[in-house]
């Protein structure tokens, strides 16, 4: 799970530069924080929606954000 917070502020930014003048970094930052997993991997998903405006790895570490949710999630429902 610490990969995931520490991809967290990694992910805020690129939803800030895509999302200017908005609250949308803060949301997703938040909801990780009291891991409403639902809500963050939302957010990402509406990212990688329109890939045509994410700029060099900005997609592939939207796409590791989301594997790690869900392996990490995978993981907690086996438990």
């Amino acid at each position: 799970m610490q990969i995931v917070f520490e991809l967290t502020p990694v992910i805020g930014t690129i939803i800030s530069a895509h999302c200017p003048g908005t609250g949308a970094s803060e949301e997703f930052v938040h909801a990780c924080v009291y891991g409403h997993w639902d809500e963050a991997t939302a957010m990402v998903e509406g990212m990688l929606a329109e890939p045509w405006h994410l700029k060099g790895y900005q997609e592939s570490r939207l796409r590791q954000f989301l594997e790690l949710v869900q392996v990490n999630q995978g993981s907690v429902a086996r438990h």
